[in-house]
Formats: structure tokens, sequence, C-alpha cells
């Protein structure tokens, strides 16, 4: 066959797998969004990402007020509810997270069972419970937990050395799931200086945030977990990673965070958006995601099938072979496979042994092919080395993360460069009426 009809078959080829590789990362896609359901299925089952907004104390006022109508004829008395909000002066939370995976079939999601103790201390005005024109309804201490479910003892909170008996919901409509403690008003205001203790532990999933709502705010937290991604509004002051865990320390004031006004916002309207983004907090990031490793892998496939096929083309041209389009198509189909099989194996073994074996078991197939296709074993075991070298390549790139990009160029550059001296003297004219 003519070099210019090989070369038009190989790129009709190479067009064919592109569609192929589209294909199975269609398919990584697919099973990346499976493995969410499962993982918010589990969550649904136990408890999702958490997120802990308190202690505040809330005032509920009544107020009876005369409302005229628009056409200013009538009059009517209208019930009105009115809140006052108190942060506290200090706030500390420190928290240590113990993870573990739970398994739905051949999925699992990373869950943390957190020991949590709340503790700080506020400022109560003088006669911060009554309010001109307005009855007080109730005081409660609020915290706010976004999953319930998670909770794992019994809870209890201290005020001053006396113990509150803490009740489910919030007790307020401005945020729906928490707990709450109902404070006595007279024995409230009888106070000037009130510390607070409160023992928390809670089950999530992923992610633990707290809402800075003291006017000095330190959050620490520890997990037996090296992956942490630090999230939220604030960055921690201060962190330490190692191989086996990590800590972490934020401090924030009034200044920084204006939770004051953002919470006096939220009771008024009841929009309470702008408290609960105004978090810190960690993400437990799961590094052995096979899928997305996976869909980095596709994205060097053609550039790794493209190299594989020019170097079989070199054998062909330089050494003087015959090949059939039919052989580079089952050539560059068994490339493309290796994604495919990379992908399941991930499924059910560790990345690392997956693309191990699936590297080894594509380079054998092909190095046996090759062997056959141009009848000698060494042509074989040359071409197969060479797929592992490729192969070995594209998983220095995939470990390399926050230098993939370098590395990736640096290889294609040092690929074209050698290809171009290698090459510099050959005459690819005699070459092309060698092969017609």
């Amino acid at each position: 066959m003519q070099l210019k009809y090989k070369l038009i078959a190989i790129g009709v080829l190479i067009i064919v797998l592109t569609a192929a590789l589209a294909m199975i990362n269609g398919l990584v896609s697919e099973r990346q969004a499976l493995q969410y359901d499962v993982q918010q299925e589990i969550a649904r089952s136990s408890s999702g990402e958490q997120q802990i907004i308190g202690p505040f104390l809330v005032a509920k006022f009544k107020q009876e007020v005369l409302e005229t109508s628009t056409d200013g004829k009538t009059q009517r008395l209208v019930t009105r509810y009115v809140y006052k909000n108190l942060l506290p002066k200090r706030f500390n939370f420190d928290g240590d997270l113990a993870t573990q995976y739970r398994a739905l079939g051949i999925y699992k999601a990373l869950l943390y069972h957190s020991t949590n103790k709340l503790s700080g201390e506020f400022i109560v005005p003088p006669n911060w419970t009554s309010l001109d024109s307005a009855e007080l309804v109730k005081v409660v201490m609020v915290t706010a937990i976004t999953d319930v479910r998670g909770i794992q003892n019994g809870l209890s909170m201290t005020l001053n050395d006396k113990s509150f008996e803490m009740l489910p919901s919030t007790g307020i409509r401005q945020f729906k799931n928490g707990v709450h403690s109902v404070i006595d008003a007279q024995w409230l205001n009888e106070q000037r200086t009130m510390s607070f203790d409160i023992a928390l532990n809670l089950q999530g999933m992923q992610s633990l945030n707290v809402a800075p709502l003291g006017q000095e705010t330190q959050v620490k937290l520890a997990a037996s977990w090296p992956h942490p991604s630090f999230v939220g509004n604030y960055l921690p002051i201060n962190s330490n990673i190692d191989e086996a865990s990590f800590d972490a320390q934020w401090q924030t004031t009034f200044f920084a965070t204006n939770m004051k006004e953002k919470m006096n916002t939220c009771l008024r309207s009841s929009k309470c958006n702008e408290v609960e983004q105004s978090v810190l907090g960690v993400s437990l990031v799961d590094p052995v995601n096979q899928y997305l490793k996976t869909d980095r892998a596709i994205k060097y496939a053609e550039l790794f099938i493209l190299l594989t096929l020019f170097g079989f083309m070199a054998f062909e041209l330089f050494k003087g072979f015959s090949v059939h389009p039919v052989q580079y198509a089952l050539v560059g189909v068994a490339m493309a496979v290796f994604y495919l099989l990379l992908l399941s194996l991930s499924e059910h073994l560790a990345f690392n042994t997956a693309y191990l074996i699936a590297s080894i078991s594509c380079a054998l197939v092909l190095g046996i092919y090759i062997s056959g296709v141009l009848g000698e074993i060494k042509h074989g075991i040359i071409f197969s080395s060479g797929v592992l070298v490729l192969y070995g390549i594209l998983f220095g790139l995939l470990a390399a993360e926050d230098f993939a990009l370098l590395m990736g160029s640096i290889f294609v550059f040092s690929v074209l460069g050698t290809v171009m001296i290698t090459t510099r003297h050959v005459d690819w004219y005699q070459l092309g009426k060698r092969s017609d």
C-alpha cells in the first residue's frame, strides 16, 4: 500500500480511536456519578457533611402593634415577633476526628467520628431580656447542626457551672436543625460573665465546618487523616500535616467576620445564607479517587496512542516490513482498551495495582502480537518494552499532581526533539518510493 494511503488510513483510525476514548471517558463520568449517588445514599442512612453554628443566645419578644390599612381607613392589631441575639465574647472549638470507610457494594464513603468541645464565655448586658413595648416569650441557647442524626451522645450544657438540658430542634424558625436549651430569664439577668461548656460527639461525612461566632474565635481541628483540604472563608493560622494525620488552628475576630451584623440580618429576615457561608473547617480528601486518576490518564491517551502507532510505523519503514492497516487498528484498539481495563480493575483493586496489571497485560498482548506480525520475537520484546516505558511515564505524570503539566510538556518536547534529531538525515521521498 502506498505510504500516503496508509497515512490516511492511520489518520482515520486515530479519529475512530478518539471517539472510542470519548466513550470510555463518558463511562468514567457515569461511574463517578454512580459513586456519588451511592455516597449520598450512605449519607441518607447515616449522616452527611456537618456544619456547626453556635452556641448563641436568642431572646424572642412579642409585640402588639396597630397596623393601618393602605387606604388609611381601618386599623388592626397585629402580633409581631422580634429577636435579640447575643454572641460569645470568646468562643473555642476543639475537635478530634477519627476516620473510617463505610462500603455499599463496590463503592465506599469516608465517614468520621468527632469528639468536640465547645467552650467560651458570654458578657450579658444589663436588662438584656427586656425590650420596650414587647413581652418576652422565651430565651434559648441555640446550636445549629446540619445533620442531627450524627449526634452520638446525650448532650448537656454547663453555664457558670450550672447544667442545662439540651432539647431537639433549635427552638427558632431561622435554623431548622440543631439543639437548644431554654434559659431562665431571671437567672440570666443575674449573670454578667457567663462561661459555657458543651461536649459534642458527632458523626459526619467528608467535611466539618464551624461558624466563628465569637468576638474572638479559636478553632482547633485534628484528625487521623493525612489529606486535609482547609475550606471556608478563613485559612488556618498554622497547620501540621504528616503521613498519618493533621492538626490545624484558626483564629478570627469580629473585625474579620462581621458576624454580629450577619446574625441580626438572619434573625430579622430569616435569610441566613451569610451566616451559613461564613464558616471555616476542613474537608477530608480521598486521594485514592480512581475515577479522577483514570480521567487524567485518558487526557494523555491520544498522545500515547499516537506515539505507539508511529513507533509501529517506524518498524515498518526502517526495517522494511509490510504492515496492513487492520494490524495498525488492532494495536490502536489494544491501547484504547487499556483505559477501559484500568477503569474496571480500579473499582475492585487499589489504583496502583490495577494500573500495573492493566499495563503489563496490554504490553504483553502487544508484544506477542508484534512478534507474529514482524516475524521476530526480539521486535515484540522491543515494542512491548517501549509500551511499558510509555505507561511508566504516564504513571509518573499521574503521580506528579502539581507538576504534571510541567513534566508532560518536557516529555512532549523531548519526544519531538528526539524524533527530529534522529530523523534529520532521513530521505522521506526515498522511504515513500520504497513503500510504494
